[in-house]
This record gives C-alpha cells, sequence and structure tokens, in this order.
C-alpha cells in the first residue's frame, strides 16, 4: 500500500483505531511530512484520547523545536505516557531563547508548585527546570 493509501486509512472514520496506531507509527517513522499535521490534530481529537502518549512519541521522529510549547503543556497537563514523551521531545531540543524560553520557564515553575503533583511529575518537572540553566 502506498503511503497515500496508508494516510486515507487513517483518515478514514471507519477504520479501527487499533488499525490506525501502526499505521501512524510506520509513517512517523519514516518522517512523513503528511502525517506530522493529522497527529497533531489527533492529539485534540476524542478518538484519540488513551493513545495520546502514543501520538507524542510519533512526533518523536520530527524537528522537536516547533513542538516546543506543546511539549511543555503535554509535561504539564499530559497522563504519564504523554509527560513522559514530552519530556524526551524536550530534550532534544539544544536552545530555547527568549520570551519562549520565559514563558515556558513561568509555566513550568508554577506547575512545579502544584501540591497535587504526583511524585513523577514532580521529577520530570524539576529535569526539565534543570535544562534551563
Amino acid at each position: 500500500m502506498s503511503n497515500n493509501e496508508l494516510i486515507e486509512q487513517i483518515k478514514n472514520p471507519q477504520t479501527p483505531l487499533r488499525d490506525k496506531i501502526p499505521l501512524i507509527l510506520d509513517l512517523a517513522e519514516q518522517r512523513n511530512r503528511e502525517i506530522y499535521p493529522l497527529i497533531l490534530a489527533a492529539l485534540d481529537s476524542a478518538e484519540y484520547t488513551k493513545v495520546r502518549g502514543t501520538l507524542i512519541y510519533a512526533l518523536a521522529n520530527y524537528p522537536a523545536e516547533p513542538l516546543f510549547e506543546k511539549a511543555i503543556g503535554w509535561l504539564i497537563d499530559g497522563n504519564f505516557e504523554m509527560a513522559h514523551e514530552a519530556t524526551g521531545i524536550l530534550d532534544k531540543i539544544e536552545k530555547i531563547e527568549g520570551v519562549r524560553a520565559d514563558k515556558a520557564y513561568a509555566a513550568l515553575s508554577t506547575a512545579l508548585d502544584n501540591p497535587a503533583n504526583e511524585t513523577w511529575r514532580v521529577e520530570l518537572l524539576e529535569e526539565v527546570l534543570g535544562m534551563f540553566e
């Protein structure tokens, strides 16, 4: 099957989610440009709620810097898998400066002060805050 056919299969609402995920992962491993915006859209779709961590894992095949703000959000608000995958993306970024860095640092610092955080999230937040030094 061609990549275009695979993408059409992913877009098809009749295709079961369990069949879409391996296709998405395969195309992402190829760094297919057409699947990238579909992955980003899927992260906001209720259909993909239970596999958002897997989608973020797929995004790790692409340049990390454009995902910076999204990854900060996934780290702060995402579930265990999402936050860990987001940390992996953030770890690939060599340098972020200026307003982007300032806003992210402030958001991470605020999130770290949340008493409702689980231990694993505190550890990830501290790890990422350490990247700013």
